[in-house]
């Protein structure tokens, strides 16, 4: 059976096939902004069809999550989206600047839920960057082509009255990414006991969710619980969070493993 996310993979090689036969012929093109978890599966992809020194990955900043993949021509290998303009093509991505009144604290789910009320498709919206601050802001990482619609519309997130601004890419200074830090032990690497770890909750309910398919490892499901774990892994639990695992080992007197992981907050 052919499920969705099948089909919409299938959507997005097929995409990056066109690219990098485009790319073949003199052009640059790139994909909307993917999600890790299509990022993590493009890679997979390209591996059989480019080159790496042709590919480039772009979000708008250092670190981005959600970014473009573009194929580069042979005469631009080499070059970063700063240097696209040498060759003709535009760089595609921008940022508009949110301010709120400082009402109430807005969060992600605020900002994206009134860019996405204004009918645009979550694949032209990269990532959402919050600063803490008596004026909270943000700025939103989107297709150049969108910034100014978002900028003339956008007058509300969540319950609070926002002003906009267009601003360039080059003028962001990303926040620091906040992690919660977790150390524990665990009896080895299976899947189900870190996950038990990571969670706080029993072994057989950690094995009851990823039996249930609710639990990534790297952006795939992964639904058997006796699976060794190879850190650095990302791990997803649906409802739960995202975790990064990044040691285990370093046995303990009772020969417990140290698991050191981080959890994305």
């Amino acid at each position: 059976m052919i499920t969705q996310e099948d089909k919409s993979l299938s959507i997005l090689f097929a995409r990056l096939d066109d690219l990098y036969r485009s790319a073949d012929q003199g052009l640059l093109g790139s994909t909307s902004f993917l999600s890790p978890r299509e990022l993590h599966f493009s890679r997979i992809h390209l591996l059989g069809s480019a080159d790496a020194d042709r590919v480039l990955e772009w979000g708008g900043y250092a670190d981005a999550e959600r970014k473009r993949i573009y194929i580069l021509p042979e005469y631009m290998i080499g070059a970063s989206c700063e240097d696209f303009s040498q060759y003709g093509f535009e760089d595609d991505i921008s940022a508009v600047e949110v301010f709120g009144s400082g009402y109430r604290k807005l969060s992600h789910r605020d900002f994206l839920g009134s860019v996405l009320g204004l009918g645009l498709s979550r694949d032209v919206v990269g990532d959402i960057l919050l600063y803490d601050g008596e004026t909270p802001r943000a700025y939103i990482i989107c297709d150049r082509a969108v910034a100014t619609f978002i900028c003339e519309n956008l007058s509300k997130v969540g319950s609070d009255t926002v002003r906009a601004k267009v601003v360039d890419v080059g003028e962001i200074e990303a926040p620091e990414r906040k992690f919660l830090h977790i150390s524990d032990t665990v009896a080895s690497a299976r899947l189900d006991g870190v996950i038990s770890a990571l969670l706080s909750v029993s072994r057989e309910r950690a094995k009851q969710m990823v039996v249930s398919g609710v639990v990534e490892v790297d952006y795939e499901i992964c639904e058997r619980p006796d699976r060794t774990l190879v850190p650095p892994s990302i791990i997803t639990v649906r409802g739960f969070g995202k975790f990064r695992v990044n040691s285990l080992c370093d046995k303990t007197k009772k020969g417990r493993l140290r698991l050191d992981a981080d959890k994305y907050v």
